[in-house]
């Protein structure tokens, strides 16, 4: 993406997911998150929760989601 002008950065954060995702975004005043979502639902969402929700829900940073690879629909 870098050679489109668009500068991207992965970081390997130690905190609880949610939280460290959108401070981090907050401290480096990014302008966008892109996460990638397994789409889990039933019992295994609730047993471990969604990440990607608690970032959705607690970002005023606009978020993108996209479905991770090889994810199955519906499962």
């Amino acid at each position: 993406m870098a050679p489109k002008g668009i500068n991207v950065r992965a970081e390997v954060l130690l905190w609880k997911p949610a939280e460290a995702i959108v401070g981090y975004a907050k401290q480096y005043g990014c302008d966008l998150i892109v996460m990638a979502s397994h789409g889990r639902s039933g019992p295994s969402r609730w047993a471990y929760g969604s990440v990607a929700d608690k970032v959705l829900r607690s970002s005023c940073i606009p978020v993108l989601m996209i479905r991770a690879p090889g994810c199955v629909p519906g499962i």
